[in-house]
């Protein structure tokens, strides 16, 4: 058992890795003795500071220092971070290199960069203004307009600025918002739907759906339209009305008994 192991140690492969092992240690202290003094010659080896949310000319004198160069890598915008601060270095904190070595910083802007203008149309004022705020910009001159449907009032109908367009921080922007029009009681006013021409049961559905009553329905004779079409109708389409207000109809009707008649729907 001796024999072989004494045979396993003396044969080639071990000589081999013996040389192996010899050579990569003798290579190490040649580097260390010869290959790094060489190197540091002029300048000798420092450790990288950190100087990461430091101001500047702080981070710059730091640098100094341990006679390292601070040079501006680039700028960005971080909200989170205190202005003209440094937010990455390269190389990292902890590197050793030669004294002399140029430091690249990122550095938090002062200004945040321009951004999208947003589109605000059919928003709430509320909600438009926070968008705005949020962003950066300023909200402008608000004026009202007039509309007649309630899914428009208090949201904005237009911008001065069209949406994507790219702003700086602090643009104002200007909005027009729909206000529902009112009698000088405070009614709600908007505009009489368009029922002539539909069927007496699409049109009150349409009159009741904006927000108006169906008031007297009239029958008129007609032998060249269908039964139950509206004919005409009072207040006429686009005619401005507070809402709740009664429309009557005249309705069509093949039946010339029916024409004097007239009943009270809804």
């Amino acid at each position: 058992m001796t024999t072989n192991i004494r045979k396993t140690l003396t044969s080639k492969i071990a000589i081999k890795v013996y040389v192996s092992v010899l050579s990569l240690i003798l290579a190490a202290l040649l580097f260390d003795i010869v290959a790094m003094p060489l190197y540091t010659k002029g300048g000798e080896i420092v450790v990288v500071p950190d100087v990461k949310t430091l101001a500047f000319e702080d981070a710059k004198q730091r640098l100094a220092q341990e006679g390292l160069e601070a040079r501006v890598g680039y700028n960005r915008y971080d909200p989170q971070a205190k202005p003209n601060t440094v937010l990455t270095q390269n190389p990292f904190s902890g590197s050793k290199v030669k004294a002399g070595r140029h430091v690249y910083l990122s550095i938090n802007t002062e200004d945040r960069p321009p951004s999208n203008m947003p589109d605000l149309k059919g928003r709430s004022l509320v909600d438009a203004k926070l968008s705005l705020e949020r962003l950066g910009f300023k909200v402008g001159s608000i004026e009202y307009s007039v509309v007649y449907k309630e899914s428009d009032d208090g949201v904005v109908l237009s911008q001065s600025i069209p949406a994507s367009t790219l702003l700086k921080v602090g643009t104002p922007v200007s909005l027009s918002v729909g206000k529902i029009a009112a009698t000088e009681e405070g009614e709600k006013q908007s505009l009489i739907p368009d029922v002539t021409g539909r069927s007496l049961t699409e049109s009150q559905k349409m009159i009741i759906d904006a927000g108006y009553s169906v008031g007297a329905v009239n029958y008129k004779f007609s032998s060249s339209l269908v039964p139950g079409t509206v004919i005409d109708q009072e207040p006429k389409s686009g005619e401005v009305a507070p809402l709740g207000k009664p429309i009557n109809l005249t309705v069509s009707t093949t039946n010339k008994a029916e024409e004097t008649k007239e009943k009270e729907s809804f």
